[in-house]
């Protein structure tokens, strides 16, 4: 019960990522660069902390973690392109395409089997994308087209961080995973939005940016590591589809935002076709960090 409940707290804080971008009138990737900056000023407490009590290894396995970065790094910046070019429901929806993704990709890479359920996965979510793009948000004009293929490549990304994450995590304490991944982030993004100026922000802006660097980038990712230690990967799988449902109805509430019919239908689609892709999965702890119990 410790475990889920863990899981479903670091959802709920996820689910707000819509809500804080939205609020931001900043280029994605000024607000991408402060919540780096800010989350490793609190994940390097984190990290001196454990450091103290447990060997961490810092300099063990960097070329798997900064890989792993860079697909983390790539999955944000395009999910948060597509927060601020098109409906949360669209951005949420599209980025849940990931684990039909893992399982087309999978097999290429981790040898996994792909079943029949895995290709009628495939079909129902292709057709979801279909009315998400094409009827049930508009998303044909301009920015709403952008919105949902900025979203679908999130999706996209966000199916190589599970799978590298498999085969590079298992043997690095969570806090140090979490770490390396902000670090290159931040420097990768110095190089391009440090020459540029624009870095000004207010004071309302730089709490924003701090909560989210505590509480989104730190507490979060590091409570959702502990806890998908003690479940099986078909259990936090379909925990995970509680995020898009959240930030659909805090969207609702706190935005305006009244998806159409045909995009809920589409949504679903994706919803079910991922679903599916869970089920199918065997009912054994995520591998990511099964050989790591620090």
């Amino acid at each position: 019960m410790r475990s889920r409940f863990l899981i479903i707290s670091a959802l709920a804080v996820w689910s707000t990522w819509g809500l804080a971008v939205r609020s931001l009138d900043l280029p994605v990737l000024v607000i991408v660069f402060y919540n780096a900056l800010f989350g490793l000023a609190f994940q390097g407490i984190a990290l001196a902390f454990t450091a103290r009590r447990e060997p961490v290894g810092m300099t063990d396995g960097l070329p798997g973690l900064m890989l792993l970065g860079f697909f983390s790094l790539a999955n944000i910046i395009t999910y948060f392109f597509a927060l601020k070019l098109t409906t949360v429901a669209s951005a949420v929806l599209t980025h849940y395409t990931a684990p039909v993704f893992v399982a087309l990709i999978a097999p290429f890479i981790l040898k996994d089997r792909m079943g029949r359920s895995t290709l009628m996965a495939l079909v129902l979510s292709a057709a979801g994308l279909g009315l998400v793009f094409t009827r049930g948000l508009g998303a044909m004009d301009g920015d709403g087209l952008l919105g949902a293929l900025a979203g679908t490549l999130s999706g996209l990304m966000y199916a190589f961080v599970i799978i590298v994450s498999r085969r590079v995590t298992h043997r690095h304490h969570p806090v140090k995973v979490v770490f390396v991944q902000t670090l290159f982030g931040a420097a990768a993004l110095s190089a391009f939005v440090l020459p540029g100026g624009g870095l000004a922000i207010t004071p309302g802006q730089g709490l924003i940016l701090a909560v989210v660097g505590l509480v989104h980038t730190t507490l979060a990712i590091v409570i959702y590591m502990y806890g998908i230690r003690d479940v099986t990967a078909q259990e936090a799988g379909v925990l995970g589809y509680l995020e898009p449902v959240l930030g659909i109805v805090l969207a609702f509430l706190f935005l305006g935002e009244s998806p159409h019919p045909l995009a809920l239908l589409g949504g679903a689609m994706i919803v079910f076709s991922g679903f599916m892709v869970v089920r199918q999965g065997a009912a054994r702890p995520v591998e990511a960090l099964d050989d790591y119990r620090g």
